[in-house]
């Protein structure tokens, strides 16, 4: 996730890495391409171009913008859906470890290391939801050994950390009302994981995505041949203008579209991870704690 103040006025245009300008550079430079082809083609061969006028593309680029307006509320809503669950996540894990913590007798170590492998199934979540291998602290603090190929360790991770409730259940170091609150706050996690999975596995449809990607390139492509008649030697600024629009808006909806996937403007998964991760072990009385995660270069990942 980008983190950066606000742009002063004089700062606009100076700002590339972290804008979506990296992305569609060679989109832009092709539609400036073509604007200077048609610039001169139309001083060579002006009676040829006396057809082409702006009206159409007055209209079709009305209907783009809505289109792409439609489009990246739709990715925004899962990025927001996915950065909700998560936000909720965190507290759902403070709770669990509040009243893993709270609960008077019992076995000191045992509820720690209860209270750890929420950590590591934090971890392992997030690394299961960007596709990445497991980090080295699920390892750390999950006080067990995965088996080899697993495919889901959060939910490895889960099962053991709810046969450990049950094994202070039978040990009687609380009673059943105990252990159904904490059967609760394990299934809203499991809830969560679904939730993001579903977020991942369910990208929006392939053809409206392509419907939109063609009528992009297509209106931006043509332009230049509408706007030659009136702008003349200036078709190429104002094509580059437009297709910086229009190409930028559908880049920003294809990185909204993946809030888990590693683009600058994802959700910053380790960083959230590590709060969980200070917050817990400063309630199991940990002095030597993690440093916050910071952005680098402005991104917070």
């Amino acid at each position: 996730m980008i983190v950066h103040p606000r742009p002063r006025l004089w700062e606009l245009f100076g700002i590339w890495r972290l804008s979506v300008i990296s992305r569609i550079a060679p989109q832009i430079a092709l539609v400036i391409a073509i604007s200077i082809a048609v610039v001169a083609a139309w001083h060579h061969w002006p009676h040829s171009f006396a057809a082409f006028s702006v009206a159409p593309f007055t209209l079709l680029g009305i209907a783009l913008s809505i289109f792409l307006g439609f489009r990246n509320n739709s990715c925004y809503d899962r990025w927001w859906e996915a950065r909700r669950q998560l936000g909720g996540l965190i507290g759902e894990l403070r709770s669990l470890a509040r009243l893993t913590l709270a609960l008077p007798g019992g076995d000191r170590s045992r509820r720690q290391r209860a209270v750890r492998r929420i950590i590591a199934w934090e971890y392992s979540l997030m690394a299961h939801l960007r596709g990445q291998s497991m980090p080295p602290e699920v390892a750390l603090y999950a006080a067990a050994t995965a088996p080899p190929h697993l495919r889901d360790t959060p939910e490895w991770l889960l099962a053991q950390l709810a046969a450990d409730y049950a094994t202070m259940l039978a040990d009687h170091e609380f009673g059943e009302p105990i252990f159904q609150t904490l059967d609760l706050r394990l299934t809203s996690m499991s809830l969560v994981q679904v939730a993001c999975e579903r977020i991942r596995s369910t990208p929006t449809p392939f053809a409206y995505t392509l419907l939109l990607h063609r009528t992009a390139y297509a209106f931006c492509l043509l332009l230049p041949f509408g706007l030659v008649g009136t702008l003349d030697y200036a078709t190429p600024l104002f094509s580059a203008i437009v297709a910086y629009a229009f190409f930028g808006l559908d880049a920003l909806g294809d990185e909204m579209e993946e809030p888990f996937a590693d683009w600058p403007n994802a959700l910053p998964l380790s960083a959230m991870a590590r709060t969980t991760e200070i917050s817990l072990l400063e309630a199991l009385g940990e002095l030597n704690l993690p440093p916050p995660a910071e952005p680098v270069d402005h991104i917070l990942r």
